[in-house]
């Protein structure tokens, strides 16, 4: 693998200017989101100091946001960490215009839209999960996330198109839309699977890869059925129905983990799991360290794929960065991929509480 080479940015969160109290509370307990609820508990001081560290700079355009992050959580959380990870890049925003999510200035400017994938209706919500529930059939698993992945994608779309698009400060710049899965219990078990096989048609099979195999078994997919009547195309970035969208930011593990994981808490009793590419081998290289000795980037498991029909393509040093992976198409159709051999594809907590 190819480390993906680039300007590695200097600033930080620090940078900028304090702007939201994320943890006055504006609503009452009972509306409160379960995992933002846990985040109030006294343990978890040190993940409330890195979410807010998070939020610096961070303008609440529709005076909402707070209350969101605290009633609905997920798609706030996503933002902020977008927020983060646009300082860690070192990419200013510019806050003079309320849409999109985000108006991006350096090098090269474009605009970027926040969405996470939501649970079906009446589906189990992506917190909370015990063994249970743990997918037995995986197949199943990706193809439900990969469905509610192209949902989300549709939906900013034509958001842009009905909206966006004609926007002064919009107009000829890339448009990248930044999508987040939470979408079910244990959503992060799917890592980059729905998302492979939205964009680009293409779907690894652990399930039917044997034991001695070389290589994963993957095979193009064009549709998933979303019901009897009804299919969902994939392959988005497979011909030219999605010129305007630039490139999908992407992360299975800026989750609740994410934020344990950068808090300065070096005395949690809590045991991480890693898995990262293993060359020459299919099977991942497996990592166990305690909270002590254990050590993540925020960029680490972030993923940009590039539309290779867009109409203003995003360059690749435009989010070059050591930790993350970028995807592109070559010109003979091959699906190429420049990451750190170290890439972060999954991470699992095992914590012991003190009662």
């Amino acid at each position: 693998m190819r480390v993906q080479q680039g300007a590695t940015c200097s600033s930080s969160c620090s940078d900028k200017p304090m702007s939201l109290d994320l943890f006055a509370l504006q609503v009452s307990e009972a509306t409160l989101h379960p995992v933002f609820k846990l985040v109030l508990e006294p343990r978890y001081e040190p993940e409330r100091r890195e979410l807010q560290r998070w939020a610096q700079g961070f303008a609440d355009r529709d005076a909402k946001f707070v209350r969101e992050l605290q009633t609905t959580f997920e798609s706030s959380f996503w933002e902020l960490y977008l927020n983060a990870a646009l300082a860690e890049w070192g990419l200013p925003v510019d806050l003079s215009h309320h849409a999109p999510d985000f108006v991006v200035n350096g090098p090269q400017q474009f605009v970027m839209e926040a969405t996470v994938a939501n649970p079906a209706k009446n589906g189990k919500p992506a917190y909370g999960y015990g063994v249970e529930d743990i997918p037995s059939d995986f197949t199943d698993f990706n193809l439900q996330s990969t469905i509610r992945l192209c949902n989300s994608f549709s939906s900013k779309v034509k958001r842009y198109r009905e909206y966006y698009g004609a926007m002064q400060h919009v107009v000829d710049k890339p448009y990248v839309i930044a999508m987040a899965s939470f979408d079910r219990p244990a959503a992060h078990l799917a890592s980059s699977r729905p998302i492979l096989a939205a964009l680009y048609g293409l779907y690894y099979d652990e399930q039917a890869t044997g034991s001695d195999a070389k290589v994963v078994v993957s095979y193009d997919v064009h549709a998933a059925a979303k019901n009897e009547q009804t299919d969902v195309e994939l392959g988005l970035f497979c011909d030219d129905q999605y010129t305007d969208v630039s490139a999908v930011i992407y992360s299975p593990v800026a989750t609740w983990g994410k934020l344990r994981a950068l808090a300065d808490s070096p005395n949690a009793l809590t045991l991480y799991t890693t898995f990262h590419p293993r060359p020459g081998s299919l099977r991942p290289e497996m990592r166990h360290a305690l909270k002590r000795d254990y050590s993540e980037h925020l960029l680490d498991g972030l993923m940009v794929f590039h539309n290779p029909f867009a109409r203003h393509p995003l360059r690749l040093e435009t989010l070059a960065h050591p930790r993350i992976a970028q995807m592109t198409v070559t010109a003979a159709g091959r699906l190429d991929s420049l990451e750190p051999d170290d890439f972060l594809l999954m991470r699992l907590l095992q914590s012991v509480i003190e009662r």
